[in-house]
């Protein structure tokens, strides 16, 4: 972003829009264990009355911050009214700046001079930004620097009026701090019943429902043991073991052997047998 000075334009957005940008930004500047929903709906509410219900915004300027000597960023002039002691006020109204104006509109209850402030001087320029990311972005580091963070922490424990105080004496507002602060409270309370509800954490699952699932997984099927692969053909084949040789039987064990006879033996016999049939 080009320091430059810009344009004063009104820059309407939503609140769930900027709640969202604001709640992603303060969880991860401030973090997610002090980041509260009413704390971010106090600071929602602050931003809402500084720029009319986001509808006034100016270049998404929400906290109305002004511009600093040390400021490198863009910047815009608009009018604005600040309310300041008596002997401040003279000084404001004896020298403008050339290109500006100062007049006096009244007074306050606490007996302080209303001044407004228009064209182009110091205490009605505002830093200006060109997307509302940015815009939210520097908001919260601004909010979360040494002068103003320990208000927030007030914001996040829900002490909106205590905050709108704190806000008050570290001099980010000059306007009545009582009104200040109801009006921040009355603010935060409506967005709190406006905005996404906090997502509802998962239900805790009890132990035996954590044992009935583990009982119906079922068990591993047992691996057929893997074949070895054949040895490659560069490597010597495993020695053959013969397997231990049989002792043959021997004589009374059960088992005969037959040695063959000679013919003329054979032929003997069978005339034997023949002879003997016939004198039956």
């Amino acid at each position: 972003m080009t320091a430059r000075e810009l344009p004063a334009k009104r820059t309407v957005v939503s609140p769930v829009e900027v709640y969202l940008a604001l709640r992603i930004q303060l969880e991860a500047q401030l973090g997610k264990e002090q980041t509260t929903r009413a704390g971010v709906m106090i600071l929602l509410g602050q931003m809402a009355l500084e720029t009319g219900r986001f509808e006034a915004a100016m270049n998404y300027n929400f906290g109305g911050v002004k511009c600093g000597p040390s400021w490198k960023g863009c910047w815009q002039h608009f009018t604005t009214t600040e309310h300041v002691e008596e002997d401040a006020a003279r000084v404001y109204l004896a020298t403008p700046p050339p290109g500006s104006k100062v007049e006096r509109v009244g007074v306050d209850d606490k007996g302080r001079v209303i001044l407004r402030f228009s064209g182009k001087h110091p205490v009605n320029k505002f830093r200006a930004f060109e997307t509302l990311d940015d815009a939210v972005q520097h908001h919260v580091s601004f909010l979360l620097g040494k002068r103003y963070r320990t208000a927030v922490m007030l914001a996040m424990a829900g002490r909106a009026d205590d905050y709108a105080i704190a806000m008050r004496s570290a001099g980010y507002y000059t306007g009545d701090a009582a009104t200040y602060a109801r009006n921040v409270r009355l603010l935060a309370r409506e967005y709190d019943g406006k905005m996404p509800a906090e997502p509802a954490p998962p239900p805790a699952r009890p132990a035996d429902e954590f044992l009935s699932v583990a009982a119906t997984v079922p068990a591993a099927e047992p691996q057929t043991p893997a074949v070895a692969p054949p040895a490659p053909k560069d490597e010597a084949p495993a020695p053959v073991v013969a397997p231990p040789a049989v002792p043959l039987p021997q004589i009374g064990t059960g088992l005969t052997r037959e040695e063959p006879r000679p013919w003329w033996v054979r032929l003997l016999a069978w005339l034997f047998r023949l002879t003997a049939g016939a004198r039956r």
